[in-house]
């Protein structure tokens, strides 16, 4: 169990899918799926050290198809991984601590059993996983094999035919992807043109190479680098410095080198492993150490780390170039969002007013202390303290951060942001004081959200042609209304991408007639709201109920604050498993959220009878002593037994066991319209188990209670 004072948000870094990983003197967290890094450094941290390199360099192959000029690798290397050698040695690196692997080559994809060798990383590792590519062997025929393995794909471009195919590839599966541009003088003139033609392609970013090699004249000149920044702060797509470059391009950096220390970090921060099972501080060095085996890579990163850190001597070089500036001291807290070679998730609150005029007060009371990209103003604090809407964590040292977007949209007030946790639990708490519905959901959103609208039409003639109006619309008729969904922030051209243009795209639609909109916190195909209508004509059964989580990085000190918190209430009906509780037959629902907010608890409202109840249990990993070490596995048979045992009468589960992910965890699902004894049971086989857990409820079908909600509103 980390210590609490490292970690600065509410919930756990493992609950929110994080791994952490020791800098010297700092602790990192990083988010595999999305690329989220958080830097920590304070009193707690200072004795951190590394103990492994943080990302793999892995030559997978020398093989290529290709044959360029710059290339760095050293043809005369014979390709000695096979699958089975390369899965244990990348396995062996992430138990150590490894966070990344980003495939080189040669070319990865001309590598026999490429596709088997990432299926088992993606399964069996909490490896981010990362590719490299000249693209020529991708196509729509070879690509499935990989689509959805990869946390970023990075083109190095060789001909406009090649990237832009494969843009078109993986833009039908969603695939993140890059591009790698070699820099010199002769191609700024172009090269705005190119970011912006990048930039219209879908690419997310741009990796800005520089020429490693004995070839002068490719190398950039002082007024080219000047150029170059001018350009890239320019640059309508997000780029990336060459660590080669240092600080050479006057620009901005994150770091001045890994760890602040002007350095580019190769051979401590990352190795550069060969096809012919060697370890090398990076591509452009001589010097390599044999090593087949993560013990072997290890020992080599260990013991030779003071001839790791000798610069190339290929020209270009960033450890031969001076440190120009004074590196800026780094905040206590850094976040950011990338892979080696991003999302934060969005944080949103949608709060239902009973109208748009009170919707339109609350704002006005918020508007007057908000400013977009900066934390709490002192309006805000003092709004939210004189409301007693204050949570413990704007009362500690932490900022916290204003939402990127605020408005109100017919009766829903909507505040958009970019967070791990929940940006602005006073919003959410004051909208419940105020009268409010406020939406379960939205915290940490990483997926697209969707505007769900009702139009209160004139009759079947208008809701045909409200339905016909616009291109953006996925209309549903459902008698004299239009139900209809918006996309929101994909990369569909037409969606809308604030919630200003949202805001302007109804009122401009809806006309005089009455409308009602809320955001679910996913992209909505047509299935699901085909599936949603069939059943609008059963009136489903309803019980008012609150879950209120109290969760801490410490189990026990939020299982203590969660009775704590049921005690004060004592006129409520609850049940307390942990740092959760579930508040049944709930009086005073809004009352009770706000007492939660104050206390330091995240609340969601449930509005069926027949909840969902979603455990999850798993064994904490043991330190590793020598990388030999084996992960405990959650015993199921065990587990299922205790469920079983605990379970009341009659109660069916759904057990779903997940060995090869990072924890070895198994998730339970109960449906039921009894949770009370429910939740007492997974807590118990909990208990018994003495493993981890967590424990979250649910409606069982939120976009049916957000239709249904929105109906409502227009009088159906």
């Amino acid at each position: 169990m980390e210590t609490p004072s490292i970690w600065p948000f509410r919930n756990r870094p493992e609950d929110a899918g994080f791994r952490p990983y020791s800098l010297d003197g700092a602790r990192l967290f990083f988010h595999p799926e999305s690329g989220t890094s958080i830097r920590v450094c304070n009193d707690a941290t200072l004795d951190e050290r590394r103990r492994a390199p943080r990302v793999a360099m892995f030559g997978i192959t020398n093989a290529c198809n290709l044959s360029c000029d710059f290339c760095s690798r050293d043809i005369a290397r014979k390709s000695k991984w096979t699958v089975d050698s390369a899965f244990e040695a990348l396995q062996g690196l992430s138990d150590a601590g490894t966070l990344e692997v980003a495939f080189g080559g040669g070319e990865p994809f001309a590598f026999r059993g490429f596709a088997e060798l990432v299926e088992k990383l993606r399964k069996q590792t909490p490896l981010a996983l990362h590719v490299t590519t000249n693209g020529t062997l991708l196509t729509d025929d070879t690509w499935p094999a990989f689509a959805n393995r990869f946390g970023q794909v990075r083109l190095s471009i060789y001909d406009d035919a090649t990237w832009r195919r494969c843009a078109n590839v993986f833009a039908k599966t969603g695939q993140r992807w890059g591009l790698n541009l070699l820099v010199e003088d002769s191609a700024l003139d172009s090269l705005a043109a190119r970011l912006e033609e990048f930039a219209k392609a879908g690419c997310h970013d741009v990796s800005i190479l520089s020429y490693v090699g004995e070839a002068k004249e490719r190398s950039l000149s002082t007024a080219g680098r000047q150029q170059l920044a001018h350009i890239l702060e320019r640059s309508p797509v997000p780029c990336r410095l060459s660590v080669c470059m240092g600080d050479s391009v006057p620009i901005d950096r994150l770091f001045a080198g890994i760890d602040n220390d002007g350095d580019c970090g190769a051979g401590y921060d990352f190795v550069s492993i060969t096809p012919d099972q060697a370890v090398q501080s990076c591509s452009f060095q001589e010097h390599s150490v044999p090593a087949n085996t993560a013990e072997e890579i290890l020992l080599a990163w260990s013991l030779q780390r003071a001839r790791f850190a000798q610069p190339s001597t290929r020209r270009g070089c960033a450890r031969v170039l001076p440190l120009l500036g004074t590196p800026k001291a780094l905040p206590p807290i850094a976040i950011w969002q990338g892979f080696s070679g991003n999302n934060s998730g969005e944080c949103i609150l949608v709060a239902k007013f009973s109208t748009s005029e009170d919707a339109e007060r609350y704002l006005a009371d918020v508007i007057p202390g908000f400013a977009v990209e900066k934390s709490y103003s002192p309006e805000w604090k003092a709004l939210f303290a004189k409301e007693r809407v204050a949570t413990p964590l704007m009362n500690s040292e932490y900022e916290c951060e204003m939402p990127a977007e605020l408005s109100a949209i017919g009766s829903s007030v909507i505040a958009i942001g970019y967070g791990l946790g929940d940006n602005f639990p006073e919003l959410r708490s004051l909208a419940w004081k105020r009268g409010a519905f406020v939406v379960p959901g939205g915290i940490h959103v990483h997926d697209s959200a969707t505007a769900v609208l009702a139009v209160r039409a004139r009759n079947s003639d208008d809701v045909r042609t409200l339905a016909a109006s616009h291109p953006l619309l996925r209309a549903y008729p459902h008698g004299d209304v239009l139900l209809a969904t918006i996309p929101i922030g994909t990369d569909d051209k037409q969606a809308v991408q604030t919630l200003d243009e949202l805001k302007q795209f109804v009122t401009n639609l809806a006309e005089d007639r009455k409308f009602s909109l809320e955001l679910f916190y996913q992209q909505v195909d047509e299935d699901a709201m085909i599936q949603v209508k069939k059943h609008l004509g059963t009136e489903p059964a309803r019980e008012q109920r609150l879950w209120v989580s109290l969760s801490s990085w410490d189990l026990a000190t939020g299982t203590k604050a969660a009775s704590a918190f049921a005690k004060t209430m004592n006129d409520q009906r609850s049940t307390v498993v942990g740092p959760w509780l579930l508040f049944d037959r709930v009086r005073g629902r809004k009352r009770l959220a706000v007492m939660a907010y104050r206390a330091g608890a995240s609340v969601q409202p449930l509005e069926g009878e027949s909840i969902q109840i979603s455990a999850r249990y798993w064994r904490a990993r043991p330190p590793r002593k020598g990388g030999k070490a084996k992960q405990r596995t959650l015993d199921i048979e065990e587990l299922q037994q205790k469920l079983e045992r605990y379970m009341p009468t009659g109660q069916s589960f759904a057990l779903h066991a997940n060995q090869d992910d990072y924890y070895h965890s198994s998730r339970v699902v109960i449906r039921t319209s009894d949770p009370a004894p429910v939740l007492l049971a997974v807590g118990r086989a909990h208990d018994d188990l003495g493993c981890m857990f967590s424990v979250h409820a649910s409606d069982i079908d939120p976009l049916a209670w957000s239709i249904r909600r929105i109906l409502k509103d227009v009088g159906m």
